[in-house]
Formats: structure tokens, C-alpha cells, sequence
């Protein structure tokens, strides 16, 4: 039996897949939909009670701060400014999804998308998948952010990590290009490192992210970073120096989305939207 929220398997979005495309083939509609859902890496031990975040409890309508203490655990500070939506949304067994709007002309989390933290129990590795779907006419600009992991002080806006803080957010740019947007301790710029991901959303469809990131031992720079995209491994880096301290494990959830950059440039030019669903953030076990 599959379950919800914190219990939930990943053993069952595996057995769920192979049902639906037994009886339904890999052509088809709802083939497409398998192939969007249960993609993630295979061959791993996970450990016990994951945090589980799929929205289908959550009342439609406005997301607010109250709905968000519900769903995370841990949930530091919220803003979303109104713009962001629990919706209808057919994903495989999903009824519901997360929609925010990034409004015509808005740069910044202040104008556009929303953020907010999650604190999470300390440990040197994690995984963190959640699906994303730009909704069709989405205008990508120069470019914008997406959730990831981070830990310390989770450095980003330009301030340098100095061995106890770095993080690991995602960055989409024009046409959709996907990356890693990495602050750690051997970035070469104040903004940090962009470290791409050879692949591109399609607006209109549901794509997977799922990332690991296992914290450098303080004297080494041996830290891990790993990222498969609808399930296929598309970055893989052993050699990054995220701390030098013995905190400043991964023990940050943010949601970080919105057009930007710091000038009119990223601002997109009619309104747009996307959804988000499905996060899990797990350790190994």
C-alpha cells in the first residue's frame, strides 16, 4: 500500500510505473505521464521516513504561510507575496500541484516566484527530487532560479562562502537550459559557479529533478554533487569544497524560484507560470 506525506516509498512510484505502462504500453498519453513520474535513481537503499510534500491535502487556492507549516516541517520563514496557488493537476497519481506566477517585468523573489526555507536534521548527505512544469509560453529570459539543497549560512546574492555555509540551488536560462548554481568555497565568481546541465525543460511538460550532495570531509575538497534529470544522470562531481568547519552540513530546504539576475534583462516580458510537485528530500540509509 502506498502512502503519503512522511512514509512515503520509493519502492511504490516504482511499482505504480510498472502497472501503468503494463496496462497502458509506451505509447499513449498516459505512457507520457509514466515516463515523467517515476524516474529516479535506482539501486538505493533509502532510509527511514523521508519528508514528503506531494499538495494533494492541501486546500486549493492561495498558498499561504499557514498551509506551508502544514506541509514542511521545519519551515523557517515564508514569502510569497500572494503568488503562489494550489491547483488541479492530473500527474500520474497527483490530483494537485503548486502554482506560482512570475509576473511581466518582475526581476527578484520581491516582484516575482516565492521563496521559503526549510530547516532540516543535519547530515552529510542528501537527495532532493521534486518535479517542475513550466506551463506553456513560459518567457525563460536570460534566466531564473529553482529550489535545491544548501547548508550553514547557505550563501548566495554575492555573499562569497568563507567555509561555513555554500548552496545548491538550480538556475533555468534561455530556452529553458538547466544548471546547477552552485556557492562554494573555490568559486571562481562572487556569484558563484554555473555548472551546466546539458539539458533543457520543455514548457508544457513535467520534468524530474532529483539531486545528492554529500558534504567535503572540512580538510579535503572531496565534497559529491550529483543530478539525474527524469532519471538519467546528467552530473556527477566529487572534488568540491563546501565547508572547512565540521557544521555547515546540508541542513537547508529552499525554495528559491523567480526571474533574475539583478536587472530588467531577466524580467519576463508577459506573465508566467509554473508548477511544482512531488518533493521528497531523503537520506541514504
Amino acid at each position: 500500500m502506498c502512502k503519503t506525506r512522511t512514509e512515503f516509498s520509493s519502492v511504490c512510484v516504482s511499482s505504480v510505473a510498472t502497472i501503468l505502462i503494463g496496462l497502458l504500453g509506451p505509447g499513449g498519453t498516459m505512457g507520457l505521464l509514466v515516463r515523467a513520474t517515476a524516474m529516479e535513481p535506482a539501486g538505493i537503499q533509502w532510509g527511514e521516513s523521508p519528508l514528503t510534500v506531494d499538495f494533494d491535502r492541501t486546500p486549493l487556492g492561495e498558498y499561504t504561510e499557514s498551509h506551508a507549516r502544514q506541509d514542511w516541517p521545519g519551515l523557517q520563514w515564508f514569502a510569497f507575496r500572494g503568488r503562489g496557488t494550489i491547483v488541479e493537476d492530473a500527474l500520474g497519481r497527483a490530483k494537485r500541484s503548486l502554482r506560482i506566477a512570475y509576473p511581466e517585468d518582475s526581476v527578484g523573489p520581491g516582484q516575482g516566484g516565492g521563496q521559503f526555507r526549510v530547516q532540516l536534521p543535519p547530515r552529510e548527505e542528501y537527495f532532493l527530487s521534486y518535479r517542475v512544469k513550466f506551463e506553456e509560453d513560459f518567457d525563460f529570459r536570460l534566466g531564473g532560479k529553482l529550489p535545491g539543497l544548501c547548508g550553514g549560512r547557505a550563501n548566495t546574492g554575492g555573499n562569497r562562502p568563507t567555509g561555513d555555509g555554500w548552496s545548491a540551488r538550480y538556475m533555468w536560462g534561455r530556452e529553458g537550459h538547466l544548471r546547477v548554481y552552485l556557492y562554494h568555497m573555490n568559486q571562481r565568481s562572487k556569484y558563484g559557479d554555473s555548472l551546466s546541465l546539458n539539458v533543457h525543460a520543455v514548457p508544457g511538460e513535467w520534468h524530474q529533478l532529483t539531486q545528492r550532495i554529500k558534504v567535503n570531509h572540512p580538510e579535503r575538497s572531496d565534497g559529491e554533487l550529483q543530478v539525474w534529470f527524469d532519471g538519467q544522470q546528467v552530473l556527477f562531481r566529487d572534488d568540491i569544497q563546501y565547508r572547512n568547519i565540521d557544521n555547515a552540513q546540508v541542513d537547508t530546504f529552499y525554495f528559491s524560484t523567480f526571474h533574475g539576475g539583478n536587472s530588467d534583462q531577466w524580467a519576463p516580458q508577459h506573465d508566467s507560470y509554473a508548477r511544482f510537485d512531488a518533493f521528497r528530500i531523503r537520506a541514504r540509509r
